[in-house]
């Protein structure tokens, strides 16, 4: 996973805190798709407030926007679990002394923030394997999306190019304010979903959402997808040997990172 790698789509990079892939993610072989609404970005977790439009020349003032949005978004995301990952630059050379720093398990805030301070390990899944994964378990159960996050800052107030907060108020009493929600959904979910402000851009997210009936967590088993495990610079020995255990004869690579001259590099032991 690290030398000679080129292509900046085959791996996705899952930053967790040692006892969590201990006690849960190595032990079980599962990954956990949490609630939507648990991310530590408020424009997540908030609820969102909508506008009214419509095509009939409706009387809008009939209509309680407070109340009408706190029902969409509770249908729109607190039914929504997502499990997040970083990936690599598209720079990558195939060079991993020129990389190293272009490279999904390399970013030293994502080893503060998510993991563990730098006392935890980040897990490297192909991209195509674990997709294929949730596919196959919860495809024919839920909508299923996945892909990259894109970054954009919005100004307040009213935007005809961004109808993602608009409801068409004549739509929503013909069909009910489910079926509404998830029309809603496939229309503009990227924008709702896979958009966040610029100040998030370095983490170089990658997402997988499944809009489900339960607001329960979802597990899945990651089989073969997991292919490497990374530790971080300051994970005690206690932790990296019981990691190992649960990862022997997995076919999983393992190595750290460590600091030398206030440079990052590899700990291949």
């Amino acid at each position: 996973m690290i030398i000679g790698h080129s292509d900046p789509h085959r791996y996705l990079y899952h930053y967790t805190r040692a006892d969590t892939a201990i006690d849960a993610i190595l032990r079980y072989r599962t990954l956990r798709l949490s609630p939507y609404t648990k991310t530590n970005d408020p424009k997540e977790s908030k609820d969102w407030l909508f506008d009214f439009g419509s095509n009939e020349g409706r009387d809008l003032s009939s209509f309680d926007r407070n109340q009408l949005s706190a029902k969409l978004s509770q249908e729109l995301k607190h039914k929504t679990h997502l499990t997040c990952f970083s990936t690599d630059e598209d720079s990558l050379v195939g060079s991993h002394p020129f990389d190293i720093y272009k490279r999904g398990f390399c970013k030293l805030t994502m080893w503060d923030r998510y993991g563990g301070g730098h006392t935890g390990v980040c897990l490297v899944f192909d991209r195509q394997r674990l997709v294929e994964q949730v596919q196959k378990q919860i495809a024919d159960r839920y909508p299923l999306y996945y892909g990259r996050v894109s970054y954009a800052n919005h100004v307040v107030g009213h935007h005809p190019d961004h109808q993602e907060f608009t409801v068409n108020v004549d739509l929503l009493e013909r069909v009910g304010i489910k079926e509404y929600a998830q029309m809603h959904l496939v229309e503009f979910h990227q924008n709702l979903f896979f958009e966040k402000m610029t100040d998030w851009r370095d983490e170089s997210e990658w997402r997988i959402l499944a809009f489900t009936d339960s607001d329960k967590h979802l597990d899945i088993s990651f089989e073969q997808s997991l292919v490497g495990l990374v530790f971080g610079c300051d994970v005690t020995q206690e932790n990296r040997k019981a990691i190992f255990d649960l990862n022997h004869c997995s076919g999983v690579h393992h190595v750290g990172l460590e600091w030398k001259n206030s440079r990052v590099w590899y700990d291949w032991r």
